[in-house]
């Protein structure tokens, strides 16, 4: 046991002062009969034994509360790992005590003598073994010191996350971010350290760390320090101070991370090992823990509203076509909005296409006019999300941005705004080759759903032609092709096409050019289809693959009664966006295929199997990508369904119920989403969360319209420098973050590949001939305020490892190395002075009574 304020200990010797007055204090007046002599030597005996204790118990409360006062004000601290030890000695002084007020009893009550002294003894040696197992801890604990005596390298860590733009609200009426209450308990930190002490101070950006010159320079870092969107782990950075602490020459090292134990940020994880430095000590300072009941109880909890990141119900956006947007909202859940509901409204806005803007005019950022085109209201019950369908109106080609918002201001503004950028592009020209017009003109409303394949706005020029007719296709002119049941033989030694009555090598290097020069190749297997000899899994003896269309083929494959169905093997494929996108996921044991090709892709040709049959490793879908014979063209994609599309013909009906089920809608989303791979209308990420990569269209899809109508400035423009200025989101109450970053940047060199997604917003892309862009939106794991326990901070760090702390005031600082930290005893202390000060109160007005109402 250490005292910071050891020489207040002296003030344990005014104990002597109840006891001088206990011996000096004056009887009450009694009245005396003086008749005569024989009363002279009574009074003598009274006055000889005026000096004697009458009231033990009363003196001992009176010099047991000036000494718990005394050792209260010399601020007392024990180690925390001797802390059980005390605890021991506390409790054997209270039962000596205890045992002692018993024998008193017993002697009042003029109990047995030897039960008396019996507990009397049994109550002298608990408060002996009180005092010497006391005496000995004390004399072989170390020194402590409270912190603020010697001085420390101290690293005070930030956690600026985007939980930190969160508003709490105080008992006040005011409020306050959480970022705000962590940079005011720091600077307390910051006011309690000693003399002489090295201090860094660090957010999660990626700002180089080093020591502070002074305290000044410290508080002017936390000043400047803002919410982060897109935060570096937070691992890294405590990695990064506690290195620079090493450094230090300074014998205590502390790292204190100021915090709001958000699980988006803290979750361990099992990539996440444990941290256990055992020359710096981790303190974790807490801020906003009104979640647990335990920060500022009197003040009313704000609720927080989100709004999901927008997402297209068709990928596909086409011209002139009203366009649905899917967005989720809900209210967060705790234990005050329990069983809560409110009325939301959700409004969606669309800039303006306006090629002159953004600009920079007397210094400040322009942006197009904003313009509200839908609103929708709902009623949200807290933990129960509802679901939206806002609609754009038709739009003209090319990229359009538009602004999802919540009307009103909630605790959390990062997941109110939701931000959109769609691109309409050149409808693709896809071209259908089947012998069965019904199945054509399935597939072909089914790709251009809900208007016809040859209205205005469909978002594909479908064409379609038969097996005969390929003879007279302009290749030039088709951007991709979908083979229904082709006509094909193949040698099952070489793999290599024969030639026949069906597609011909010469037909078959036609449609290898046309992947070669970006286009798309999509052959739908069926019994057409012939594998001539025996075929040979693995097969070695032709080429390597690079230049065929289709893997390895086996043999025709047919499943008994019930079937197979599909399982997804690649949910993260182009191909299964669409799919894996939606709220409901099909259920494919409904949707069975009794008969396929067997394949054996060749992984090294660059084949994957995306989508396989349940319960085997035979490939039901598959996909490569082709190296292009030109620099200036994209790669060209060939996919392969082992099990024909749509299956509607006499030839072709017995192979699968893929469409012809009760509800056929996911056949129908797994062939929009081939199409739309194959012909890279799926390659565009232009809404994205922060830290993702977005990839935007490397030509104005308006422009690029406007080329192929005139061929003359077709060919002027093709010398055109893609170089655009890049206009980075804008802060909230549309001002702009500071001094605006206007960058030059070049689209075509870029591939249309952007990684600065670090800043919720819409990013404008503008310059000569193109206006696009793309938005970022905050991830939706950040709307849902769930903290980290003790115990997942225990696996992160080590249970011995680190100390909690609920404020900078209450924060030890460590000014040492190893062993734990001083716990503090002035509370106890200080209530123990009360109990003690109260109990003589009772038992003197007890003693000390009148005269009257003795009588």
């Amino acid at each position: 046991m250490t005292f910071f304020n050891a020489t207040l200990i002296l003030g344990t010797l005014a104990a002597v002062v109840p006891i001088a007055l206990h011996l000096l204090a004056r009887r009450e007046p009694q009245r005396v009969v003086f008749p005569g002599v024989r009363f002279l030597r009574p009074k003598l005996s009274s006055q000889r034994s005026r000096l004697r204790i009458r009231r033990w118990w009363l003196l001992a409360l009176r010099v047991l509360a000036v000494i718990a006062l005394a050792v209260a004000l010399a601020r007392p601290h024990i180690d925390s790992s001797l802390s059980s030890t005390w605890w021991t000695v506390g409790l054997m002084g209270l039962t000596g005590v205890g045992f002692l007020i018993l024998a008193s009893v017993a002697v009042a009550r003029g109990m047995g003598r030897s039960l008396a002294i019996g507990v009397a003894v049994a109550g002298l040696l608990a408060l002996v073994g009180s005092l010497f197992l006391g005496t000995r801890t004390w004399a072989t604990s170390g020194d402590l010191s409270e912190g603020n005596e010697q001085p420390v390298a101290m690293a005070l860590l930030i956690d600026n996350g985007p939980s930190s733009k969160r508003l709490i609200s105080s008992s006040d009426g005011t409020n306050s971010s959480r970022l705000e209450n962590a940079i005011g308990e720091a600077a307390t930190v910051i006011e309690r350290l000693p003399e002489g002490s090295r201090l860094v101070v660090l957010d999660r950006s990626a700002t180089p760390i080093g020591f502070a010159l002074d305290a000044a320079s410290a508080r002017l870092r936390l000043s400047q320090m803002k919410p982060l969107a897109n935060p570096l782990p937070v691992q890294e950075r405590m990695d990064a101070a506690i290195e620079l602490l090493r450094s230090s020459d300074l014998p205590g090292k502390q790292l204190v991370v100021v915090s709001d134990w958000n699980a988006a940020s803290w979750k361990p994880s099992a990539q996440t090992p444990a941290m256990q430095p055992e020359d710096v000590a981790i303190s974790m300072l807490q801020v906003d823990a009104s979640v647990d009941g335990n920060f500022d109880a009197s003040a009313e909890r704000l609720i927080n509203r989100f709004l999901s990141p927008p997402k297209l119900i068709d990928a596909a956006s086409a011209p002139g076509v009203s366009i649905p947007i899917s967005v989720s909202v809900g209210m967060e859940s705790s234990s005050a909005s329990e069983g809560q509901s409110i009325n939301v409204t959700v409004q969606l806005s669309l800039y303006e296409r306006d090629p002159s803007l953004p600009v920079i005019r007397d210094g400040e950022l322009v942006l197009p006019r904003l313009r509200g085109v839908d609103r929708a209201s709902a009623t949200v019950v807290a933990g129960a999300d509802a679901e939206l369908v806002l609609t754009l109106p038709p739009l003209d080609l090319g990229t359009h941005h538009a602004v999802v918002e919540l009307v009103g201001d909630d605790a959390f503004g990062w997941d109110d705004r939701r931000f959109l950028t769609l691109n309409i592009p050149v409808p693709p020209r896809v071209l259908l080759v089947g012998e069965n017009a019904d199945e054509r003109n399935r597939l072909g409303h089914g790709l251009t759903a809900p208007i016809a394949p040859d209205e205005d706005g469909a978002g594909f020029r479908v064409a379609g032609v038969t097996y005969s007719d390929l003879s007279a296709v302009d290749w030039q002119l088709i951007d991709a092709v979908a083979m229904i049941d082709p006509p094909i033989q193949i040698d099952a030694a070489s793999q290599s096409v024969v030639s026949g009555s069906g597609l011909t090598q010469s037909t078959v290097d036609q449609l290898v050019e046309l992947a070669r020069r970006g286009g798309g190749v999509v052959m739908m297997l069926g019994p057409s289809t012939e594998v001539l000899g025996v075929a040979s899994p693995n097969n070695q003896a032709g080429s390597d693959g690079t230049n065929r269309l289709l893997p390895d083929l086996v043999r025709s494959w047919r499943v008994p009664e019930p079937g197979r169905f599909l399982e997804e093997r690649l949910p993260m494929h182009p191909i299964l966006r669409p799919l894996t996108s939606l709220d409901d996921q099909p259920s494919w044991s409904a949707f069975r295929v009794n008969r396929y090709w067997q394949s054996e892709p060749n992984a090294t040709a660059g084949w994957q199997t995306v989508v396989r049959y349940a319960g085997t490793q035979h490939p039901a879908v598959v996909a490569r990508t082709i190296a292009p014979d030109d620099a200036n063209n994209q790669p060209g994609r060939v996919a392969v369904l082992t099990t024909p599309l749509p299956a509607l013909s006499k030839k072709t009906r017995s192979w699968n119920q893929l469409f012809t089920a009760a509800d056929a809608w996911p056949a129908f989303v797994i062939w929009r989403g081939l199409m739309q791979w194959a012909t890279g209308v799926s390659d565009q990420a232009t809404t994205v969360l922060v830290g993702a990569t977005a990839v935007v269209p490397e030509k104005d899809a308006a422009n690029q319209l406007r080329r192929a109508i005139d061929a003359v400035e077709a060919t002027a423009d093709a010398t055109t420098e893609s170089s655009v200025r890049l206009y980075p989101p804008m802060a909230e109450g549309n001002e702009i973050d500071g001094e605006p970053t206007i960058r030059e940047v070049n689209v075509a060199d870029r591939d249309g590949v952007f990684s600065e997604t670090n800043e919720v917003g819409t990013t404008f892309l503008r310059g000569p001939d193109y206006w696009g862009g793309y938005s970022t939106n905050l991830d939706p794991v950040w709307s849902r305020d769930e903290r980290v326990t003790e115990s997942e901070m225990d696996q992160r760090f080590g249970a011995e490892q680190w100390v909690p702390s609920d404020s900078g005031e209450q924060l030890s600082i460590q000014g040492r190395v190893g062993g734990s930290p001083p716990v503090s005893l002035h509370g106890p202390m200080m209530l123990l002075a009360v109990i003690v000060f109260l109990a003589e109160q009772l038992l003197s007005n007890r003693f000390y009574r009148t005269s009257g109402e003795a009588a």
